[in-house]
């Protein structure tokens, strides 16, 4: 057995400064190679240290006789020995959270008077840098002991400074990577793609050519690869052709050289051959696809599969007919078969439009387990959905990550759901991972399971297309209830006019001075759309249909970005809500600046905060704001306390406007649509549909003429590649076939 033992003190080695010449051998473990002191003579060095040719070192050990290689100096420690950067030295005093009193401009004046001579003057000349500063002797001194606490990781602390890092993320790397952090920085700074949030490829690879990381780096080819891939995830899809992958990787390194392809298909098969991705054949065709996703889709198959049976509840019993026509004599015949399936069947979707009875259809369901004795849980992906469902249907209603126990990083899969059915709602909002999530946690052989949603409705902001994907390939049961109840109303029957292709007129007024539908389509010039909407929330919302403008109205637009996206909007609303209802005049923020939170803003929360208990999409008021920008928040359910200076605040925006995206699975009373021609690019009938069916009172359409009728004609053609999507059925047999 190895006897293990400690390092010596630093005090108690020799130290050699200069740098590395040559090297003989590098692993992340050990290097051993040839040193050039400061002083001209030529050592060889061996120990566990990370290091490359031209570096400059500090290296602490004793010198060895090695039986082959003879005198070297045995590596106990080393520390980088590198030339203060003005640039990182200037970021790393005005970052530094534990350094106060120098900002930006003082940083600036010290670095730039004193550059690579700071840490020298730091420790024999202080108050030369005071008078620089015009900082008292006193932080100086603070000043050089935080600087001796961390001198062994100052040049790395510095050097990755200058690449825009903030101190909390050098940190996070130093910690982790210790002394080696730089050698291993340079030899592949891709890692910050997974080591720091929100690096993405494009921002890295800025860095690692400042570094000098050359084009046909493979830990940059394999980096693009993986952004590829990625991008396919964010825009939907589950998996993309071996070509196309290898073109989009060339177009997006610009490698310069005339073999890239052959270079880009030798990493990328790298890759597969380690199982970073995977790469099955379909059609004659190879596709390239994330392990997980690829096993997650699989893994639904089967279970989707192997749970097309009987209701282990309900199956084989009699007078079920009567039963249902007892309990919802009023049903359709649409309604009873989705009522009948779900009663028989192990695992059931329901899909239908605005004014189908979908909730009136899964209230009968649910009323029928009860009768039974039976336990049911309802549940849909958002907080605001389930707690509609938990106002129609009645009793209490799960977000699927609540009912799977998720803590922000994990869900429970140890613990199976105990219910005898599970309903969820608004299953088009569900990815492929959360389905899986979902599914891993049911007993099929003891719970029905009954999906319900709107097929019409936008896909999933996540990758899959679980919804579409079960009704094109039958592979459960499916029933989809294509009759407008007549008590619907004029808004839904307006809003699925919309997947005909129409966009119907301003309804008449009904009893109560409001119309349930108001089109506005004049405004060809985006500053009258903008006017219009002031006009909107200063004059006629409350004043002529009483609508409370902070908690019953909600503007949505289909993007963040331009004239009329979230970003401005929410910059425009906030200062004429903030000043008609508050009388608070609210400057505009410095360009490039969000703005400040105020007393009585009305926000969102764009990310699962479990230690809140706040969920992205919840939307509250500021009730207090903090000296340093700290918020009180009350959320439908609870109210939250965010500290100045928390991460957390950076999970908190404005809501005066949101994206048609980002209310999926909500509902307001009156809903403001922007439909114009300046968001073509984004347009479908499906974007317009889900837009409209967010309200439930009234629906004010404001946009122009072409603009309207262009985004209501356009078809969804967007189709998403999953591979349910490539689940066929066998015609002869009824079997369902994964080809």
């Amino acid at each position: 057995m190895k006897r293990q033992t400690k390092s010596k003190n630093k005090d108690a080695l020799e130290k050699l400064r200069g740098h590395v010449e040559t090297l003989f051998y590098s692993s992340p473990h050990f290097s051993a190679g040839r040193l050039e002191t400061d002083d001209g003579e030529r050592i060889s060095f061996a120990g566990s240290l990370i290091v490359q040719d031209g570096d400059r070192v500090l290296l602490y050990g004793e010198w060895t006789k090695h039986p082959q290689y003879g005198r070297q100096f045995q590596v106990d420690r080393f520390e980088y020995d590198m030339p203060l950067d003005p640039d990182g030295l200037a970021s790393y005093l005005a970052n530094h959270p534990n350094i106060s009193g120098i900002g930006p401009v003082r940083a600036r004046k010290i670095a730039d008077k004193f550059g690579c001579e700071f840490e020298a003057v730091l420790s024999e000349r202080p108050e030369e840098i005071a008078a620089c500063a015009g900082l008292p002797i006193e932080k100086v001194k603070e000043l050089r002991k935080e600087w001796l606490r961390t001198k062994a990781f100052n040049g790395a602390l510095t050097w990755l400074s200058s690449f825009g890092l903030t101190f909390k993320q050098v940190s996070t790397l130093v910690d982790k990577f210790g002394n080696d952090v730089v050698a291993v920085l340079k030899e592949n700074p891709y890692l910050l793609m997974r080591e720091i949030r929100g690096y993405g490829f494009k921002k890295i690879d800025k860095i690692a050519r400042k570094m000098g990381s050359p084009k046909d780096n493979p830990h940059r080819i394999r980096a693009g690869l993986h952004h590829c891939i990625n991008e396919q995830v964010d825009a939907g899809h589950c998996w993309i052709d071996y070509e196309e992958l290898i073109n989009k990787a060339n177009d997006l390194l610009v490698m310069d050289c005339l073999n890239s392809r052959e270079l880009i298909e030798k990493e990328l098969d790298s890759l597969i051959d380690r199982e970073e991705l995977v790469c099955p054949s379909h059609g004659g065709r190879f596709i390239v696809a994330r392990p997980d996703l690829y096993r997650m889709e699989n893994d639904l198959h089967d279970w989707l599969k192997e749970g097309n049976g009987d209701n282990p509840h309900f199956a084989g019993e009699k007078g079920l007919e009567d039963l249902v026509h007892k309990t919802a004599p009023t049903l359709n015949k649409c309604q009873r078969d989705a009522v009948l399936t779900a009663l028989s069947s192990q695992i059931t979707l329901i899909s239908g439009g605005a004014g189908s009875g979908k909730t009136f259809t899964i209230g009968v369901i649910t009323e029928l387990y009860r009768s039974q004795k039976k336990k049911v849980i309802l549940a849909a992906p958002t907080g605001k959905a389930a707690k509609r469902m938990e106002q129609v249907v009645g009793g209490e209603a799960y977000t699927i990550h609540r009912l799977l126990a998720y803590d922000g990083k994990n869900f429970n899969l140890e613990e199976l759901i105990d219910a005898d059915v599970v309903i969820i709602d608004e299953v088009s909002m569900v990815d492929v991972p959360l389905a899986w999530h979902l599914f891993k946690s049911i007993d099929l052989d003891n719970t029905a399971v009954v999906l319900v949603g709107d097929h019409n409705q936008l896909p999933p902001v996540g990758p899959g297309n679980i919804l579409r994907d079960l009704i094109d390939t039958r592979l459960i049961p499916c029933v989809v209830l294509d009759e407008v109840v007549r008590q619907a109303g004029i808004l839904k029957e307006n809003s699925t006019a919309i997947l005909r292709g129409e966009v119907r007129k301003t309804a008449p007024e009904s009893t109560n001075g409001r119309r349930p539908w108001y089109l506005v389509n004049q405004f060809t010039d985006l500053l009258d759309v903008q006017r219009f909407v002031i006009d909107l929330f200063e004059t006629t919302l409350h004043e002529r249909l009483g609508f409370d403008l902070l908690r019953e109205v909600q503007m949505i637009t289909p993007t963040k970005k331009g004239p009329l996206g979230v970003d401005f909007m929410n910059i425009i609303l906030q200062q004429v809500l903030q000043k008609k209802l508050f009388s608070v005049d609210v400057p505009a923020p410095k360009p490039g600046r969000r703005p400040k939170f105020l007393l009585y803003d009305k926000v969102i929360q764009t990310r699962n905060n479990y230690e809140l208990g706040v969920m992205n999409g919840a939307m509250g008021i500021v009730e207090e704001v903090y000296p340093g920008s700290g918020l009180r928040i009350r959320f439908e359910d609870r109210t939250v306390e965010i500290e100045p200076g928390s991460p957390d605040l950076s999970d908190i925006s404005l809501a005066y406007a949101l994206t048609i995206h980002k209310v999926q699975g909500s509902e307001f009373p009156c809903v403001v649509v922007i439909i114009h021609k300046a968001h073509t690019f984004m347009h479908n009938r499906n974007l317009f549909y889900t837009a409209v069916t967010r309200s439930r009172q009234s629906a004010v359409i404001i946009g122009d003429r072409w603009g309207l009728r262009n985004c209501a004609q356009k078809k969804l053609v967007d189709r998403r590649r999953t591979f349910l999507s490539l689940v066929k059925k066998n015609p002869n047999s009824g079997e369902v076939l994964l080809k």
